[in-house]
């Protein structure tokens, strides 16, 4: 039973489903079938994994009066696993009582004054289901009555336009949303004793934010929009006015006022706002059907509580194949697995879009949405699995570097795939090295570092762990991996002792061991029987030397084959370097037989010419163990250091040279010896004597000028006293006077007179009276004293020099004096 005009979302009929173990809802199911009449009036959801429900769409409205009163129906159910079920159902619409119907709209009546009493006005009223109707009138009032059957309105006496009130009504009614310029009353004023007032009357309403009247023709008008949903009209929706008319004429204004009401009436124009408390969620895959996913809720802004019922009419997830469902409280729970390796779940996505609506059960058209996006997580069940879990491989001795060994493959059966990566455990070293195997990360091949070596370590047992790429919590497994190293003929025999001198008479009889030289030979992959012993036939002249026995064991003698023949000229040579070549005969893994060398120094000897025979002990065995590594000239890094191991020597090496040059340009001879200075040659015998030329005399004026300072300042910046002259400018610090406490002296002129007598006698340089006649000579000068001014003297220390004298002097020395002058030099000049 369904009643008429239910809403959309009004729940018809629930249902249980029951699967088999492990199934679920196939997608697209249930579904609703064979509707009896034809209609989209109903629609059927999963509210969670075995709980239906029938709803109804809202569109068509159902009307008892206009629809039919009873709709059949199929309801089909099919599982995952293709079996399914189906059930009819009835639902029978049943009648309401609805309220009668005005079918005109709310009027204004005009009534003429002096008109008699009786009907004014008769309403269309209409009842869905034709029930007898009765009228009255609210508020009552005794100026009008009604008819109680029929709604005929009268009036119960004769009005005056002058005396009765032109409009009963001060009271309106207006529903929210209107447009500003609405009409809501016409006011209108009038003075009982003037007749020409007409032009004269003037309107005015108090202070509002939502009236407004004409000035002039008293028509009252919305200004502005009224919301009855905003906070100013939620709880108090009425406007309360007052209408002021003002009569003006010659004498006194007449005033006259009236209250106006005006009430807010709400309408249903809010549409329902929906939120979900987790519009984001991510879940886990494993996580169980029926969890709650989120919650959505919804709220209407309309006042009226019938305006503000919702119901929730649609629910939708692209590509989600009915993995969600939403109840009628607004909840979306899981509706089936998300297990990305469920092979049900072969469309599974890893992200969804859920839509949910929300209609107004008064009105259809107002509808609220929303959004929920939920993420599936994969969560890393399974751990990676080796197949086989163990592995073996040979590879022979003579293979090298980079050779592929084989590789491990590792699987994981969580979905979506991760890669995975490989890594050595433990294993692999060999001869010292810590690993000789690589393993590539990603694809698990196993490679050789270097050369193995069977003798060494013939067999390995790796341990290779493989880990998922999960972040969070990775899994591993590991697998066995035996890597057989297969023999080869690598390994060349090694003999002892080499580059051994030995003695060798020129008699000696063929057959002879030559000095006991014994030869012992190892070899690590071939036995001893394998050897063979020769001698390179370029050093065996004539092949007087042989190896008893020359093959099938490891320890031989060197023994004389041949007699020396040296008489008849056959043999020329008296020293041999025997060149031995040791060959292991290994034809293993069809490689070539390795051969070792060693070198034997023979000298051959006549017993009748040496009267000394030296002889060399033959020295003990010395086994040699060669351990091969892993170095390779082509090697990128063997260049890099190269390279830059010269550009650091050649920088040194320029550095030094720097220092050497900055070093040598700056050393001067410091050296006070004779050797830096030329000497003078004396002869024992003066061939051409020598004349002094003839002494001049020099006159000498010495100026000697003392400034007189008659100023004192201090300097701005070192704030140090200075003395200053105030004629030449000249400046000198005050605390740096060379000599304090002489006066000052006016300038003072000396004159100083260097005489020679012309009887002195010529002396040759180089004797010691003419190098006494060369002597410094001292001559004091004295200045000329004016009045109150002290005397004051200066000593100057002048030497006088030959022509001849003075072309002997060193460069470095001599003065520069112009020729026919006397060259001086003066010391200890005082200087104030």
């Amino acid at each position: 039973m369904l009643p008429e005009n239910s809403p959309a979302g009004t729940e018809v009929f629930s249902f249980q489903v029951t699967f088999s173990a492990g199934e679920s809802m196939a997608a697209g199911f249930p579904r609703l079938l064979n509707f009896n009449p034809l209609t989209d009036a109903f629609a059927v959801s999963m509210e969670n994994a075995t709980h239906a429900k029938v709803l109804v769409t809202g569109s068509p409205d159902f009307d008892f009066e206009t629809v039919p009163n009873r709709f059949i129906f199929q309801i089909l159910a099919v599982g995952s696993d293709g079996n399914g079920d189906s059930g009819t159902l009835t639902v029978l619409l049943t009648d309401v009582d609805e309220p009668p119907v005005f079918l005109d709209e709310a009027s204004v009546l005009y009534i003429l004054e002096k008109t008699p009493p009786g009907q004014i006005y008769e309403p269309s009223v209409s009842d869905p289901e034709n029930k007898p109707l009765s009228f009255s009138l609210i508020p009552v009032n005794p100026t009008f009555s009604v008819d109680g059957s029929k709604g005929t309105v009268f009036t119960t006496k004769e009005f005056n336009y002058q005396i009765d009130p032109r409009s009963t009504i001060t009271s309106f009614t207006l529903p929210e949303e209107l447009s500003p310029g609405h009409f809501v009353a016409n006011i209108t004023a009038v003075v009982p004793d003037v007749s020409l007032y007409v032009g004269l009357i003037f309107y005015t309403i108090s202070t509002n934010d939502y009236l407004e009247i004409n000035r002039y023709t008293g028509l009252v008008t919305i200004a502005n929009r009224m919301d009855r949903d905003s906070d100013t009209f939620r709880n108090t929706p009425t406007i309360a006015v007052i209408v002021t008319a003002t009569y003006r004429s010659s004498g006194p204004p007449l005033f006259s006022a009236i209250n106006l009401t005006v009430t807010v009436t709400d309408i249903n124009d809010n549409p329902p706002t929906c939120t979900s408390d987790r519009p984001r969620r991510e879940v886990p895959e494993t996580e169980a059907p029926g969890a709650l996913i989120a919650t959505v809720t919804c709220t209407d802004n309309d006042v009226e509580p019938e305006f503000r019922e919702y119901s929730f009419t649609s629910f939708s997830c692209t590509g989600c194949t009915q993995r969600f469902a939403l109840t009628s409280d607004g909840s979306i729970v899981l509706n089936s697995s998300l297990n990305f390796e469920d092979p049900s779940n072969v469309n599974i996505a890893s992200e969804y879009n859920l839509l949910v609506v929300a209609t107004d059960k008064n009105d259809t058209s107002l509808k609220g949405d929303a959004y929920v996006y939920v993420s599936i997580k994969p969560v890393n069940e399974f751990s990676p699995v080796f197949n086989p879990t163990s592995y073996f491989f040979s590879v022979s001795e003579l293979l090298g570097r980079g050779t592929v060994i084989g590789s491990v493959v590792a699987t994981d059966d969580d979905l979506p795939p991760v890669d995975i990566h490989y890594s050595l455990v433990s294993g692999g070293g060999s001869g010292g090295l810590a690993n000789i195997f690589h393993v590539d990360p990603k694809l698990g091949r196993i490679s050789l570092l270097t050369n193995p070596d069977f003798e060494v370590t013939p067999s390995h047992t790796l341990v290779i762990r493989a880990v998922d790429g999960d972040p969070e919590m990775p899994r591993s497994e590991t697998a066995v991996v035996k890597i057989n190293i297969t023999e080869a003929n690598d390994e060349p025999p090694l003999c002892g002792p080499n580059k051994t001198n030995l003695v060798v008479p020129i008699d000696m009889r063929p057959g002879s061991s030559v000095q006991g030289f014994m030869l012992t030979c190892t070899d690590k992959d071939s036995p001893p029987s394998s050897f063979i012993y020769t001698i390179l036939g370029a050093t065996n002249v004539n092949n007087h030397f042989g190896f008893s026995p020359s093959a099938g064991t490891n320890i031989t003698r060197l023994i004389l084959r041949e007699p020396f023949d040296f008489g008849s000229g056959v043999d020329k040579l008296w020293v041999y370097s025997l060149a031995v070549l040791i060959s292991d005969a290994n034809l293993r893994a069809g490689r070539a037989p390795q051969t070792g060398t060693i070198i034997i120094n023979v000298q051959v000897v006549d017993p009748d010419l040496t009267t000394t025979m030296a002889t060399t002990t033959t020295p003990r065995i010395t086994y040699i163990a060669v351990t091969q590594n892993t170095y390779d000239a082509d090697d990128w890094y063997v260049w890099f250091v190269l390279v830059l191991g010269a550009l650091l020597l050649l920088g040194i090496l320029a550095y030094l040279l720097y220092i050497c040059c900055r070093y040598l340009s700056k050393k001067e001879c410091k050296c006070s010896c004779d050797c830096c200075e030329p000497k003078h040659m004396e002869d024992e015998d003066t061939l051409i004597p020598y004349k002094d030329p003839p002494k001049r005399e020099v006159l000498m004026e010495v100026t000697k000028f003392n400034t007189i300072f008659d100023g004192e300042e201090v300097d701005p910046v070192t704030k140090r006293v200075y003395e200053y002259n105030s004629k030449s400018g000249a400046r000198r610090w005050k605390d740096a006077i060379i000599m304090t406490g002489l006066p000052q002296t006016q300038p003072g002129i000396s004159t100083l007179v260097i005489s020679q007598k012309a009887g002195t006698p010529e002396q040759p340089p180089g004797t010691a009276q003419s190098q006494s006649s060369h002597a410094e000579r001292l001559s004091s000068a004295q200045s000329v004293d004016w009045p109150g001014d002290r005397v004051q003297t200066s000593q100057i220390h002048l030497q006088t020099f030959s022509e001849h004298q003075a072309a002997q002097l060193p460069m470095r020395s001599r003065p520069n004096v112009k020729p026919g002058t006397v060259p001086m030099t003066a010391e200890g000049m005082s200087e104030v």
